[in-house]
């Protein structure tokens, strides 16, 4: 969570310094209109569309950034994170000056949008994988295609919504894709060269395109095979020769449409780029009293 709170000041501040916060006339003119220069306002965060919440870290940024400004602003939750929104749902009240109120409201609404978007599509994934009737329902996880910086946010959310992660980042672990199998000269070349360098905890994930290529990363020893933009048909092919102690991944072009044709028994794991790269925002509103 401390990392977390530390991202959300970080997108906080850029969008204020983005915003020019310190020129803005609007918040000027109400402060000019107050016999005591500033006026002391409560607003009411309210969600206007169905959604999760996935911004409990950016509610304590926001208390911490702004008392270090200046300009506190005092935060009361309904919520938690992982909740679902209804519409017209009353998700927090924030309270101060209405300059220190008003000039977080667009940035923090834009980012707790992007978060329960990804929170929210991600759990209409997970809902899908856990009421398939399968003995052994595959785990659904994000991707790393994320935008720079935002990934922290992304991956929190995708938890929040139920999933399960990814590799963090390339250090989190050894995934051998087309690229490198050509430039390794062949997939049992890869394998072995990844073997020598990998540290023994990282298990060597390798992704195929056909079954010909799935036999051979069975034999080169391959741990986990990403089974890349197979059909349905195909997957179920595939899982007939799953050997039991390697895991199949299916991705590629996997979303909320069509992931019902994926949810096949032998199947671990199904990795969603779309949860992260083409997410639909939540609508939240801030209004004051």
């Amino acid at each position: 969570m401390i990392t977390l709170v530390h991202s959300w000041k970080k997108f906080l501040t850029l969008g204020l310094e983005e915003d020019a916060f310190g020129f803005d006339w609007t918040a000027r003119a109400i402060k000019a209109g107050t016999n005591s220069g500033n006026r002391f306002v409560s607003a009411k965060l309210v969600a206007k569309s169905h959604g999760i919440w996935a911004a409990d870290a950016g509610l304590k940024a926001l208390e911490i950034l702004s008392t270090e400004m200046g300009m506190p602003v005092k935060v009361k939750s309904f919520v938690q994170d992982g909740e679902v929104l209804e519409p017209k749902k009353v998700v927090c009240e924030w309270t101060g000056d209405s300059s220190s109120v008003l000039v977080f409201e667009r940035t923090f609404i834009n980012l707790a949008a992007y978060c329960g978007g990804i929170a929210l599509q991600t759990h209409h994934l997970v809902q899908k994988s856990k009421s398939a009737g399968l003995k052994n329902p595959p785990r659904i996880t994000g991707t790393r295609k994320t935008l720079p910086g935002f990934r922290e946010l992304a991956i929190q959310s995708t938890l929040i919504g139920g999933a399960h992660p990814h590799r963090f980042n390339l250090s989190g672990g050894l995934l051998l894709k087309e690229n490198h199998i050509a430039a390794a000269g062949g997939i049992a070349g890869a394998v072995k060269n990844a073997r020598e360098v990998a540290p023994h905890l990282l298990k060597i994930e390798i992704e195929v395109r056909n079954l010909s290529e799935l036999n051979e990363a069975i034999q080169a020893g391959a741990e986990v095979i990403m089974l890349d933009n197979f059909s349905p048909d195909l997957v179920k092919e595939a899982v007939k020769l799953k050997p039991g102690h390697v895991q199949f991944e299916v991705s590629g072009g996997i979303n909320e449409v069509n992931i019902s044709n994926y949810l096949i028994e032998g199947l671990d794991v199904i990795s969603v780029g779309s949860i992260t790269h083409s997410v639909k925002s939540i609508d939240l509103s801030l209004l004051v009293e």
